[in-house]
């Protein structure tokens, strides 16, 4: 690959331990392994949080993926995963919610 690359993700602990800020984690090591020798064949690499209110082509993408399992091919991408990506494009924000405290 060889370029430079910003990858994103909302889960906070995955981030933390792939920026080295994290030791302690659910994620198998053969993954761990596997996501730092993907991000090794670029030249630079930075990984940041992002809030899942920032992240939702890949959060729709994701659940879309657990409802129809398979290899989407082709470019056909499932219509939720098209509408998050046309408000991404257009700029729309979307709030985070957060739980309210009884």
């Amino acid at each position: 690959f060889r370029g430079r690359l910003v990858a994103e993700g909302d889960d906070l602990m995955l981030v933390e331990l792939l920026t080295g800020e994290e030791t302690q984690t659910r994620v198998p090591q053969a993954m761990q392994d596997e996501i730092l020798m993907l991000l090794g064949c670029f030249a630079a690499y930075k990984v940041q949080h992002i809030f899942r209110e920032g992240n939702q082509v890949a959060h729709v993408l994701c659940k879309e993926a657990y409802q129809r399992p398979g290899v989407w091919a082709g470019g056909i991408v499932p219509h939720a995963v098209w509408e998050k990506a046309q408000d991404d494009v257009h700029g729309v924000a979307h709030e985070r919610l957060c739980k309210k405290k009884l």
